[in-house]
Parts: C-alpha cells; sequence; structure tokens
C-alpha cells in the first residue's frame, strides 16, 4: 500500500471514529471556524479594492466604479465656471449725488461771495474760491469764474446742477466715471453756453463726478452660491470606466477613485463589524436549522464538515469573480458564478431539504459580494431551487445535465423578468442580451462541475451518493465478480435479499438503492469459505458434520469480520460496511447452539456463546437488511412455501427479532414492520411462485413410438 493510500485510509478511520463524529466540541469547533472562515473570504468581496497610484501613473488595470457617486471635481469646476459668470452685485447709492450736488453749490456760492465782495483782491479772490473747491477743479477755472458776475455764475451753478443730476440720477459705475468728460459734453449741447462757461462747467461737473454703484459682496456671494447650487452634480455611474487599462494617472482620475472610495485610505472598520455582524446573523440561522432538524435527518460532525466545505467552495468561486470584476472585468461576470452547484453537491451528498436552506444563506451572500444587489440574489435562489428538485433522484450521470439546462432556462427567465421590470435600465438590450447568455452558461457550469467534483467528496468522505452506488451495483465490480465466480450461490441469495430490502425500503421511507446494493455485498465474506454455508454446497456432503459446534459457529461468524475487511480494503463507503457489520446483530446459531447443546454432558454450552459479534443495527437500512437475510433464507429452505405459510415465517421473524432486542437502536417502528411484510410477499411471490411440471419428452417420444 502507497504512502497515499495508507495517508487516505488513515484519515477515513478518523473521520468514521464515532469520537469525531459525536463529539459535540468537535461540532463547535465546526461552526466557528466555518463561518471566521466565510468571513475572511467573503469580507474582501464586500470591502473596495484600495489603489495608491501618484498623478502620472499608469495603471495596470481597468477600473471601473463600483458604486454611483458624485464626482467632486467635475461638480465643482461646472460650479466654479458657473460663479465666475455671475456679475458684482452693485446698489445705486443717493448719498453720491446729493455729495456731488452739494460740492457743486458751495463751489459757485463761493464764487458768489467773492466777486461780491469789492474790497478783496483778485488773488484772495481766488484763494478764497480755492478752498471751497474740489480738487480737481483747474487753476484756470477758478480764474474765470472770479471774472464772471453774479448772473453768470448763477446760470453755470443751474446747468451743473442739472448735468450732475442728470447724470448721478441712474446708475454711474466705473465705466461711466472713465467716460465722464465725454458724457458731461453730451449734456452740455442741451444749453447755449459760450466756449468759456462750457470749459467751466465741464471743469467742475467732472471734478465731482463719482460712480453712485456701491458694490455688494454679501449679495454678489449669495449670487454667486445660489448660481453654483443650480448646478446639477455629476455622477460617476457604477460600472464606469474611470482609467482603462495602460493610461496615465491624472488629478481626474484620482479624484473619482476618491469619489468612489477606491483610493487608499484606512480600511473601513464600520463596514467591516457591520459585515461580521450580518454573518453572524446568516449563520446563526443557519445553524439553527440544522440543530433543529429531527432525528432522522440529523446532520453528524462528518456531514456538517462536509457542509462547511461546500459553503467555503461557493463563497470562493464567488470571491474569485468578484476579483475580477475589481480587476476591472465587465460586473456581468457574475452571471457566470455556478450558484446552483452547491445545492446539487448538497442534494446528491444530503438531501434536497438541506440544499434548499443552504440555497437560501448562499444567495444573499453572492447578492452581498456584489454590492447588495438581490436581483442577483434572485437568480441564485430560483436556480438553486431547480438544481436541488431535479437531482435529488439521481439515476444516472445524464440527470445532472438535465438538471443544468433546467437551470440555465430559470437562470435566463429569471434575468429576463428582472430585465424588463427595471426601469432604470432604459432598454440596454444589448446588456440584457449578454446578462441572459451569461446565466445560460451558468446553468450548464453548475452541472459540469458538480459531476467533477462529487467523486472527490464521495471518495474523500466516504459517502455513498446515488451515483456511487449504481456504480457499485455494477456486476463487474471485483468483489461480486468474486462472489458471483467463488460463491454462486450466495451470490443469488445476495440479489434477492436486493429484491426484498429495495421493495421494503421504498415503503418505510428508507434509502431503496443503499439496501439494494448494501445486500449485494453484506455476504462477500462468506468468499473465504464459501463451501461452509449451505447455500454454496453442490452436493449433500456438509463440512460442519466433521468438526466441532463451537468451531463451525467461529467459521460461520468470521464471515462477518473477513467481510467487514475486504470491503474496507477495496474502499467501500461505511454505510455498506455497516450493513455488513449489522445483518446478523447478535442472533444467535440455534442449529450450532442445539447440536453443541446435545454434544454436552455437563451442560456448560452457553447460548451467547453462539451468538454474533453485531453490533444491533443502528438504521433503518441495516434493520431492513437483517430481516430481509433472514427472511430470504427461511423462505428458500421451505419445502411447500404457501402464501399463508410463508407470511407465517416472515411475521415470526420479525417477532423473533424484537423480542431479541435486535432492533431496540433503530428508527423501525411496528407500522413500518407491518407494511414490510406486505412488500415481502409480493416479491417473494414472484420468485417462489408455483411451477407447472414440465413432462419428459423422452417418455413422451417413445409413447408415441409404441
Amino acid at each position: 500500500m502507497n504512502l497515499w493510500a495508507s495517508w487516505s485510509l488513515a484519515i477515513r478511520r478518523f473521520l468514521d471514529d464515532p469520537r469525531f463524529r459525536d463529539s459535540r466540541r468537535v461540532r463547535r469547533y465546526l461552526y466557528a471556524g466555518a463561518l471566521l472562515v466565510l468571513y475572511l473570504v467573503l469580507v474582501g468581496t464586500v470591502l473596495p479594492p484600495r489603489y495608491d497610484f501618484r498623478v502620472g501613473q499608469v495603471s495596470p488595470v481597468t477600473i471601473r466604479a463600483p458604486i454611483t457617486a458624485v464626482d467632486t471635481k467635475a461638480t465643482e469646476e461646472e460650479r466654479q465656471a458657473a460663479m465666475a459668470k455671475v456679475p458684482k452685485q452693485y446698489v445705486q447709492s443717493p448719498a453720491v449725488e446729493q455729495q456731488a450736488l452739494q460740492q457743486v453749490d458751495e463751489l459757485y456760492s463761493t464764487a458768489v461771495k467773492v466777486v461780491s465782495d469789492k474790497h478783496l483782491t483778485q488773488a484772495e479772490r481766488i484763494e478764497s474760491l480755492a478752498a471751497a473747491a474740489p480738487k480737481q477743479v483747474s487753476q484756470s477755472t477758478l480764474q474765470a469764474l472770479v471774472g464772471m458776475d453774479s448772473r453768470q455764475i448763477g446760470i453755470l451753478q443751474s446747468v451743473s446742477d442739472r448735468i450732475v443730476h442728470d447724470l448721478l440720477d441712474q446708475p454711474f459705475n466705473e465705466e461711466a466715471a472713465q467716460q465722464a468728460s465725454l458724457l458731461v459734453d453730451r449734456q452740455m449741447l442741451n444749453y447755449d453756453l459760450d466756449r468759456v462757461s462750457r470749459l467751466i462747467v465741464q471743469n467742475v461737473v467732472t471734478s465731482v463726478l463719482r460712480p453712485n454703484m456701491v458694490y455688494q459682496p454679501e449679495a454678489t456671494d449669495a449670487a454667486r452660491q445660489a448660481a453654483a447650487k443650480a448646478v446639477p452634480e455629476k455622477y460617476i455611474h457604477k460600472g464606469q470606466v474611470i482609467v482603462n487599462k495602460n493610461e496615465v494617472i491624472t488629478d481626474t482620475v484620482l479624484s473619482q477613485l476618491k469619489d468612489v472610495g477606491l483610493y487608499r485610505s484606512r480600511p473601513n472598520y464600520g463596514v467591516m463589524a457591520g459585515f461580521a455582524l450580518f454573518m453572524v446573523i446568516l449563520g446563526g440561522l443557519l445553524a439553527t436549522y440544522i440543530e433543529r432538524r429531527g432525528s432522522r435527518r440529523r446532520l453528524d460532525n462528518l456531514s456538517l464538515l462536509m457542509v462547511a466545505l461546500i459553503l467555503i467552495l461557493m463563497v470562493l468561486i464567488i470571491r474569485v469573480a468578484k476579483g475580477i470584476v475589481n480587476a476591472g472585468g465587465p460586473q456581468s461576470v457574475s452571471y457566470l458564478v455556478p450558484m446552483s452547484m452547491g445545492a446539487m453537491l448538497i442534494t446528491v451528498l444530503i438531501d434536497a431539504s438541506l440544499a434548499l436552506v443552504t440555497s437560501f444563506f448562499t444567495s444573499l451572500w453572492f447578492g452581498a459580494a456584489f454590492g447588495f444587489d438581490y436581483g442577483l440574489a434572485l437568480v441564485s435562489f430560483t436556480a438553486s431551487l431547480v438544481g436541488a428538485y431535479t437531482v435529488n433522484r439521481v439515476t444516472h450521470r445524464g440527470t445532472f445535465m438535465r438538471a443544468g439546462f433546467l437551470v440555465s432556462l430559470v437562470q435566463v427567465a429569471t434575468v429576463l423578468a428582472l430585465s424588463l421590470t427595471d426601469t432604470g435600465a432604459g432598454g440596454d438590450w444589448h446588456s440584457t442580451s449578454l446578462h441572459i447568455g451569461l446565466a445560460a452558461l451558468g446553468g450548464l457550469e453548475s452541472a459540469i462541475l458538480t459531476i467533477g467534483i462529487l467523486p472527490f467528496f464521495e471518495g474523500a468522505f466516504g459517502l455513498l451518493t446515488a451515483i456511487r452506488l449504481l456504480e457499485l451495483s455494477n456486476p463487474n465490480n471485483p468483489l461480486l465478480k468474486k462472489l458471483l465466480m467463488e460463491a454462486p450461490g450466495t451470490y443469488h441469495h445476495s440479489l434477492i435479499v436486493g429484491n426484498l430490502a429495495e421493495a421494503a425500503a421504498e415503503l418505510v421511507g428508507a434509502d431503496p438503492l443503499l439496501c439494494r446494493v448494501g445486500a449485494y455485498y453484506h455476504d462477500v465474506g462468506k468468499t473465504r469459505r464459501p463451501l461452509f454455508f449451505v447455500e454454496n454446497q453442490m452436493t449433500k456432503d456438509n463440512p460442519h458434520d466433521r468438526i466441532a459446534p463451537s468451531l463451525s459457529h467461529l467459521i460461520i461468524t468470521s464471515h462477518v469480520s473477513d467481510g467487514l475487511e475486504m470491503l474496507e480494503k477495496a474502499g467501500l463507503p461505511k454505510p455498506i460496511r455497516d450493513i455488513c457489520a449489522t445483518h446478523h446483530g447478535t442472533t444467535i446459531l440455534w442449529y450450532f447452539y442445539n447440536k453443541a447443546r446435545e454434544m454436552d454432558k455437563n451442560g456448560t454450552v452457553k447460548v451467547d456463546d453462539f451468538r454474533y459479534p453485531g453490533p444491533k443495527p443502528k438504521t433503518r437500512e441495516c434493520a431492513i437488511l437483517m430481516i430481509c437475510d433472514a427472511v430470504e433464507a427461511a423462505v428458500r429452505s421451505m419445502s411447500k412455501p404457501t402464501p399463508n405459510r410463508v407470511e407465517g415465517v416472515i411475521r415470526k421473524i420479525i417477532r423473533d427479532r424484537l423480542q431479541d432486542g435486535q432492533l431496540d437502536e433503530c428508527d423501525l417502528t411496528l407500522q413500518d414492520l407491518d407494511a414490510m411484510v406486505g412488500a415481502f410477499m409480493k416479491t417473494l411471490k414472484g420468485i417462489y411462485h408455483a411451477r407447472i411440471e414440465y413432462p419428459d419428452p423422452d417418455k413422451i417420444r417413445k409413447e408415441v413410438s409404441r
């Protein structure tokens, strides 16, 4: 035996050890370990990838937005442009006009005073007038004013006031102030003045003109803010390419990476904690369901380990698919994930009810991994339901491909339904057709992967599936060929027991195929000494007649241990080995016990010395095989097997097994046992029916010749 075979055998023995299968501590470790592994694998799918790029670098991957988010840089640029278009806000100030008129009136009033005072010299008049004049009034204007009389000055004052009023009574901004001379000249066209008077008015008026539009910073800021708010936000849409592979990283790219949470930053501990709580809730619900299953469907630690490995395998596939998306692949890759594979595996390896429940949880994890997209979760769950139902009864490997086609059909229908009801899709039939095609491939992929992975679970855990049972039922199996060639009577006996067991199992809810195949192998140990068993004795010479009853008992009972050794060496799964080990339970070999008692002169023979070593049957299938084995042997030994006699024998065998406590450790009910009697009668009627006696052809020919 090579090293790998030795390791495999050692692992299988450990997994079959009751201390592993039934330990509560191991069970708690399995739950905690599986939940921890599931969390560590899946948390990376919930947390977005982080990139540490710098401007000018080349992106090694194509990066798509995992979510829809506001493009802050583009939005800010649009708003800044809108704010720049808003002009400064001004308000017209009446005080500017009043101040200008006051300066004009003061200048001309002073001019009237100084020209009316005859005691002042020319220089004193100019000096007094200069003190009252604005700084921009020229010396020539002052000289011209002191040379006029009061009437002329009054006319100039009136004209100047009107021009100032006309110009400053309306908005007069900086631009108008720069063109003040031109504007004053235009106003003076309305007045009949001589050249000197025009020059005086122009100089005086332009010297007092100031912009009357006062800047309002708060109003300007409010207007610009309003303009900025009116600009709609620019969005980075989910799935949008932020940067293509081999493109240069720009400020815009870095800004968008920050907006969608892909730029390097501190881990989002809030998301990690929230997802941990999410996983604990779902894991707790699943564990509660598993623990509250009925006793007949209870999972031992080996089955629990297998479920955990299947769930871990599924989340690893989810993680790989999400990694492809994170690396720049299309989001539609999610439709290619073979989500119904887990349901198919659990259905075939354990049962459909557990597969349906686990499918619900794996679908939730699947949706969470892709941005909590529960449209994907719905596609996954419906596909898993169909996958579980269609492989519930596997008769050949073609059943898986039929299931794959049905899963593909359901996935396509679900994707189409979601696309038609998605108002935000906008009739994107290109994406819809792509999703439909990938969903169809995903269904077939689930079936193919299930076929490929199933043998590994069967071999590693020593499990019996319908496919494995069908393979073991092949007459070309080495053990069955050995049984046929070396112990043909036992082989024929095993076939009949298989028919009886299958019929009974169908009525009482046991596994018919396991019962049939277990019956084929339950007596393989007889091939070690086939002639010591009556069904293989072709003559009346019985070797037990020449040996002691105790030795006969040892030889007969050893076929159980011999069979177990052969089955274990051949690598047959534990359920079949259990059938071999328990098909006689701890029943008594009455024939040899009676023989020993007759030969014993001292009365020292004990009935327990002639019992089989056991153990007693612990499953329905083992108990059915025990009864069928005894029934077939008893009926075959009957000289005239009439229906009434056969039924009486069957009921006696069942009663004896009950009274001897052989059925105490299995869950067969009295109602089940009564139903089995009817199944036995139907099957035996077809095997041991009455036959007509055919005439001898030679005898007929002789009579005719006479």
